[in-house]
């Protein structure tokens, strides 16, 4: 079991046919039955239980008839992986990108079950933390759906709820002999040394594969190993399985070589997913090449993995075996600098790829860090960065927050916070925050707080918590006034305008749009005519919203004027069109709505705004309804309800009642 988001693999592997037949007679007896076919995975870290769980979803392939859904319920640092997040990766994995997906997780939830009814697939929730994250995974309406999660432990609550419990045992004797000689390779041992030491490895696949890598190619290694086993091996019978792991890689331990045990010890205490031989060197204060050499050593040991991307990993129960180790050498002021400068590597990368993604203004010291370190970065090379490094990123965030690092934690949610903004991550963006902000507050920094407070506040009003955002707004706007931040003043009076709005009080939230003007007349240049166009933008939707269609279409003008002067404005340029065209139909005035929605379709799809582009083909279809072009108007429904339809978005129903309710063509 595992910190990755992709299935673990084993090869070879071995010995588990019949556990693996009795799970597919469960999945054949829940759809006989109409049900989804729910089980559950147990057994002691080492044993094999994840590499189980892919063989299955492999070899029964036919069974499944659908993809592999797999998702992991904890994070290294062993904090649990909200439901939320849960079902952005899930669905993710469907198909739906987290731009297309709701923002909530009560409206995710709903989606997950829309795009599950009917479906066949297996979904595997590795490493539970909760019970609550395995119920929230059963598709209600989907009786050829597998979900099965994997567990150290027993689970009688989840038995309780109609999971099958399933737990592989040890590997037989000829199992474990055949993968003792695969990792062995051509390295020959004579045959009684070679059968006690895979007895002395219990069956364990783990410690066969870290006993024979330790052999491979030294075959005189084998009798020395031999003989500190059979000296321990009275000690190693007295422990359970889970002690006895440990205890075995003490042979392994104390054969490193000097800079492979200081790696595996450092490395051991990073809260890291994954990590790359960058990473490694920095905390490590090694030169790349030697970095990467260690790593590659240890991955011939079978103490790390390494996967095509070159992103190196622990086992689970080798991380802890890493870290025990650790802890017993470090001190505390030891195990707090070397996450400082773990910490820091991750805040020197991100900032630059932050700037990459985000127009937005950021505050001193945030921009001065960000001149400092340098780097420069296409927007498309920065999010493949941040996808790759996301469960990272925020591990750094609580890594250094819990360490008392403030000066690091709130910079990074700073730069951290554009890629959760843009792909709809409310959960981990409202988690980091909150972290990020008790930093700001340690570090005494009013600029921290005032720009955390805005960034909080936004992850609360995305998912509705309107009283929690404009709690945000507030203070970020206090502390704006204390620092006479004028751009900071005038952005937290626009947020509590957009709070306010969305609660439906369109003249409270219009008064805060007229303070924030005023403000904003007083901001500096380039800075100034942008926050006035926003400003002009978001009065046009809250006229709207209050039926002044005139003002609303003469304010979304003078936003569409200013944002048509740049070519990176292309998602606010379509937004002004947008409310131009619904103003113009609530004045029924169709025949003048059309081209600008046209307009609007067009840079919503230069822009990749999926959602978008559906939404304005829907009222295009109406439009042309109201004119009686029935045959475009079709065609428009139809465009957007397959969208709709894909995503698993309510519009779907009436969108679909629409398209049914047009005369004939």
């Amino acid at each position: 079991m595992g910190a990755n988001w992709v299935p673990p693999w084993a090869d070879p592997f071995l010995a588990r046919a019949d556990i693996m037949a009795a799970m597919a007679d469960h999945v054949r007896r829940s759809r006989d039955s109409g049900t989804p076919a729910r089980m559950y995975v147990h057994g002691l870290e080492g044993l094999g239980v994840s590499c189980l769980v892919t063989q299955f979803a492999k070899s029964h392939r036919d069974l499944i008839d659908g993809p592999l859904i797999w998702l992991n319920g904890r994070r290294p640092d062993g904090t649990a992986v909200p439901l939320g997040e849960l079902l952005t990766r899930a669905l993710r994995q469907f198909g739906i990108e987290a731009t297309d997906q709701a923002a909530t997780e009560a409206e995710k939830a709903d989606t997950y079950r829309t795009i599950c009814a009917g479906k066949r697939f297996i979904l595997v929730l590795d490493d539970m933390d909760t019970q609550g994250q395995v119920f929230g995974l059963v598709p209600d309406d989907a009786p050829g759906a597998i979900v099965v999660a994997t567990s150290a432990l027993r689970r009688r609550g989840l038995e309780s709820e109609g999971f099958e419990p399933f737990s592989p045992e040890a590997l037989p004797q000829d199992a474990a002999l055949t993968l003792f000689q695969v990792g062995l390779g051509n390295t020959e041992i004579d045959a009684a040394s070679t059968a006690e030491l895979v007895d002395l490895c219990g069956g364990f696949p783990l410690l066969i594969k870290v006993l024979a890598a330790q052999i491979r190619g030294r075959s005189a290694r084998a009798p020395h190993l031999l003989q500190r086993l059979r000296k321990s091996r009275l000690a190693l019978l007295e422990f359970d399985n889970a002690q006895r792991m440990t205890r075995f890689l003490d042979a392994t331990y104390d054969d490193l070589a000097d800079d492979q045990a200081c790696a595996y010890r450092t490395l051991g205490m990073l809260p890291a997913a994954t990590f790359s031989a960058s990473a490694a060197a920095a905390v490590l204060h090694w030169d790349l090449d030697a970095a990467f050499a260690v790593l590659e050593a240890l991955v011939e040991l079978n103490l790390l993995t390494v996967d095509d991307a070159e992103r190196y990993a622990f086992h689970p129960v080798i991380r802890d075996d890493a870290r025990s180790r650790a802890e017993a050498v470090l001190d505390a002021t030891a195990r707090r600098r070397l996450i400082a400068d773990w910490t820091s590597w991750y805040l020197r990368e991100t900032l630059p790829r932050g700037a990459a993604l985000s127009n937005r203004w950021w505050v001193r010291p945030v921009t001065d860090l960000s001149a400092r370190f340098g780097g420069e970065y296409t927007r498309q090379d920065a999010s493949a960065w941040f996808e790759i490094e996301f469960a990272n990123i925020a591990a750094a965030i609580r890594a250094a927050h819990g360490n008392a690092l403030p000066a690091t934690a709130w910079p990074l949610c700073v730069a951290f916070w554009k890629y959760l903004h843009l792909h709809g991550l409310h959960d981990t963006w409202i988690e980091t925050h909150t972290d990020g902000l008790a930093a700001a507050r340690a570090d005494h920094s009013d600029a921290g707080i005032m720009q955390l407070t805005s960034q909080l506040g936004a992850g609360y009003l995305a998912v509705g918590r309107f009283a929690e955002a404009h709690s945000c707004f507030t203070e970020s706007h206090t502390a704006a006034l204390r620092l006479g931040h004028r751009l900071g003043e005038q952005s937290a009076l626009e947020w509590i305008g957009k709070t306010l709005a969305r609660q439906g009080d369109s003249i409270e939230a219009l008064d805060y749009f007229r303070r924030s003007q005023t403000v904003a007349a007083e901001i500096p240049q380039p800075q100034r005519d942008r926050a006035l166009a926003l400003l002009c933008l978001q009065r046009s939707r809250t006229y709207l919203d209050l039926a002044d269609f005139d003002t609303a279409r003469t304010e979304a003008r003078s936003a569409q004027t200013y944002f048509d002067r740049f070519d990176n404005e292309t998602d606010n340029r379509a937004k002004a069109r947008f409310v131009i065209a619904r103003a113009l139909i609530a004045n029924d005035d169709p025949q003048e709505a059309l081209p600008v929605l046209r307009e609007a379709l067009e840079l919503f799809g230069r822009d990749h705004a999926r959602r978008e582009t559906a939404d304005t083909h829907r009222l295009i279809g109406r439009t042309l309804t109201a004119t009686g072009q029935y045959a475009e108007a079709a065609e428009n429904y139809r465009t957007a309800l397959d969208y709709y339809t894909l995503v698993g978005n309510p519009l779907a129903a009436s969108t679909a009642a629409a398209l049914a309710d047009l005369p004939d063509r």
